[in-house]
């Protein structure tokens, strides 16, 4: 057995025997690491498994970055991000939750789906999304080239009166703007389309799998120089110098030039920044009055979808829903893509507004008065530290990916979601993180750009 499939197989005993006592140097380490996500968490601990010396900085207050449970919000645990745990079998999450079954209550998802034409519940068209998504799906299995999906997508499926509502069931990025290819090429063997859900939410999760790991809070990362011996990490509360570091901030930050290169990376760098673009997407939760779930038959963990108007619009104005999340009396409603963007310029007000008056049209015109109890709005696209809530590539540009997660001078490296083989996922970033901690202390470095 090699090295690194070794220590992938020795990934789920490592995180249950907790992470021992190293060296945590916030003077001049061998390692800071940028960003205290998944990918963050899981490079500071592995380097600390091999004894090196690192400072893992984080500019929220919280680590977790876009994997979060609040419980403060409405009372149970929510979601801010991350919620549903990916690739089921072979997810290391899923072993350690089963592992740790006193604190964690992990079910498969198979939630029922209930479809909204108007006031009425209607089995058409549930028929008419399952039939069209088996269509969709069998179009995105067949396309072998790098390009927006939409340009395969016949006439008889976009004249459709059931295909704006569902193009945000079939993907979150609009698409004119979702390759495929980028999967094809750039994602890892052995996927599953299975997922699994935690009643106590995917952050408790991971903030429990990664328990013990240091993080400096509060300590946003301005500029990296590279120019002299090992690098130079520029805060709000000082410079850190070490041998080397680790980048894992979201590719929404990278390309918005929120850290500084100094001297600039190579053109071929910046470009990959620029086209492994991040999703928009807007969680809207409402807390519900629990006679508004008896009343229409939502069970835990339901999905909803509403028809809206076909209009073959690249960016259907509309919403999908989550309800009872977790058994509790909170549902979410999700606003992707472009629409998303333009409406998240209108306010948060404007935002509600829109959410509300759709379920009046599914649910009564008194249904905002009747039932709702709280509301709270995660903003993914305007968060400074992410802008954004996960990667893709444009069309043409999926082979960016690759250059986006190619190391720099034998000395900055690049992790996160979106250079992992399971991009869009906690556990691929997660991955991501151990495989890259792994090469810097292990000094392999095979493919600089």
């Amino acid at each position: 057995m090699d090295r690194r499939k070794f220590l992938k197989s020795s990934l789920y005993s490592i995180a249950l025997a907790g992470i021992p006592t190293f060296s945590y140097s916030t003077t001049n380490p061998d390692v800071v690491v940028i960003g205290a996500g998944a990918s963050g968490l899981a490079a500071t601990a592995r380097l600390m498994q091999e004894g090196k010396s690192v400072i893992c900085i984080e500019a929220m207050n919280r680590t977790g970055g876009r994997c979060y449970t609040d419980n403060s919000i409405f009372g149970v645990p929510y979601d801010l991000g991350g919620h549903w745990l990916h690739n089921y079998p072979n997810n290391q999450f899923v072993k350690y939750a089963k592992a740790n079954k006193k604190e964690f209550k992990l079910y498969s998802d198979n939630a029922s789906s209930h479809v909204y034409d108007g006031t009425r519940k209607s089995d058409e068209g549930k028929k008419a999304l399952r039939q069209l998504l088996k269509k969709l799906r069998k179009i995105e299995d067949q396309i072998s080239m790098d390009v927006p999906i939409i340009d395969f997508i016949p006439d008889e499926i976009q004249n459709n009166s059931w295909f704006d509502t569902v193009q945000k069931r079939f993907k979150t990025r609009d698409l004119n703007v979702y390759t495929p290819y980028d999967h094809m090429v750039n994602y890892e063997s052995g996927w599953s389309s299975k997922n699994g859900l935690l009643k106590e939410g995917y952050g408790t999760l991971l903030a429990h799998y990664r328990k013990g790991v240091p993080v400096k809070l509060n300590t946003i990362a301005s500029e990296i120089k590279w120019d002299g011996k090992g690098v130079k990490v520029v805060t709000n509360k000082g410079t850190i110098s070490a041998n080397k570091c680790i980048v894992t901030v979201s590719v929404g930050v990278l390309k918005a030039g929120k850290i500084k290169f100094t001297p600039k990376l190579s053109s071929r760098k910046y470009a990959a920044f620029e086209n492994i673009t991040m999703n928009a997407y807007l969680r809207i939760a409402l807390q519900l009055n629990e006679r508004f779930y008896k009343k229409y038959s939502f069970k835990k963990d339901s999905y909803f979808y509403r028809k809206v108007k076909n209009e073959k619009s690249i960016s259907p104005r509309t919403f999908s829903g989550y309800m009872k999340v977790g058994g509790t009396n909170v549902s979410w409603f999700h606003v992707k893509g472009q629409f998303a963007r333009d409406l998240d310029k209108e306010g948060n007000q404007a935002t509600l507004d829109f959410i509300l008056n759709g379920l009046k049209s599914n649910f009564g015109s008194d249904f905002g008065e009747k039932y709702v109890l709280k509301s709270h709005i995660t903003d993914w696209i305007h968060n400074p530290f992410t802008l954004g809530a996960y990667s893709g590539a444009m069309p043409g540009k999926a082979s960016h990916r690759n250059i986006l997660k190619k190391s720099v001078g034998d000395r900055i490296y690049f992790a996160g979601e979106a250079t992992s083989g399971q991009f869009q996922t906690v556990h691929g970033a997660d991955t991501r993180g151990e495989r890259v901690a792994e090469d810097v202390a292990f000094n392999q470095n095979n493919w600089s750009v």
